[in-house]
C-alpha cells in the first residue's frame, strides 16, 4: 500500500457503537461488526494536508479508515454500509495479526452517495509501503488509490471518473470474450462458429485499445 505524508496522519479512534447507531445497522451488519476491535480514522487527505493550493470541488477529502480486526475475516457488510454514510471519498485498511488488506470502491458524491463500482481489494499480506507518486490534487491521490487496487495502467491526464469508466468497459469486454470463447468451444455449426470468431476478434481488438496506456 502507499505511504501517506505524516501531515495527513490523524489516527483518531471512534466507538464502533457510534457508527452502528449512525448507520441504523441491521442485525446482519451488527453481527458482521463483531469482527472489529477498533475503528480508526488514520489519514485525512485534502488540499491542506497535501500542502497544495488547488481546491478540488469534486474530490474534497479522502478518509483512510483502518479497521483493526479480531479475526482473519473482512467485515465487508459493515464496510459497505459505513461507506454509504460517509459523504466523502474513502479508502479502507483492515489489519489483523500484523497483516493488512486494502480496498476501495469508486464513489460519486452528489445529493446522495453512490457506490459506482465493485470493491477492488488486495488480500491480507505483510505490510509493505511504497511511495505515492507526485500529486497535484486530491483527485490525483484518489486515482492512484484506485489504480493500486485495480492494477490497470492509468493514462496520462486521466481523471478518476474516466479511469473507472474505462475499467468498467474492460471488465465487460473480458466477460464477453470469456463467454464467446465458451460458445465457440461448444458450437458445432460452421457458420455460427465463424460468426462467434469474428465477434471474438472484434472484442479482443477493442480490449487491446482500452488497455493501451495512451488513447
Amino acid at each position: 500500500m502507499y505511504e501517506f505524508s505524516t501531515k495527513t496522519l490523524v489516527n483518531k479512534e471512534y466507538k464502533l457503537s457510534d457508527f452502528l447507531k449512525q448507520m441504523k445497522a441491521s442485525k446482519e451488519v451488527r453481527e458482521d461488526a463483531k469482527k472489529i476491535k477498533k475503528v480508526i480514522f488514520q489519514n485525512i487527505i485534502n488540499s491542506r494536508t497535501l500542502n497544495i493550493n488547488v481546491e478540488d470541488n469534486t474530490y474534497k477529502e479522502i478518509y483512510v479508515i483502518k479497521l483493526v480486526l479480531n479475526v482473519d475475516d473482512i467485515p465487508q457488510l459493515f464496510i459497505e454500509e459505513l461507506d454509504k454514510t460517509i459523504r466523502l471519498h474513502t479508502y479502507f485498511i483492515c489489519e489483523y495479526d500484523g497483516f493488512v488488506m486494502t480496498e476501495i470502491a469508486y464513489k460519486e458524491i452528489g445529493n446522495k452517495v453512490k457506490i459506482s463500482s465493485k470493491y477492488y481489494k488486495h488480500p491480507f499480506k505483510e505490510l509493505s509501503l511504497q511511495e505515492l507518486p507526485l500529486v497535484n490534487s486530491v483527485s490525483d491521490v484518489y486515482k492512484y488509490l484506485l489504480n493500486y487496487e485495480i492494477n490497470i495502467d492509468l493514462r496520462k491526464n486521466e481523471n478518476p471518473d474516466n479511469y473507472i469508466k474505462r475499467v468498467s468497459q474492460i471488465n465487460k469486454l473480458e466477460f464477453q470474450i470469456s463467454k464467446t470463447e465458451k460458445a465457440i468451444q461448444y458450437e458445432t455449426q460452421p457458420k455460427k462458429k465463424f460468426e462467434y470468431n469474428e465477434r471474438l476478434r472484434q472484442y479482443k481488438k477493442e480490449l487491446q485499445e482500452l488497455m493501451k496506456e495512451e488513447d
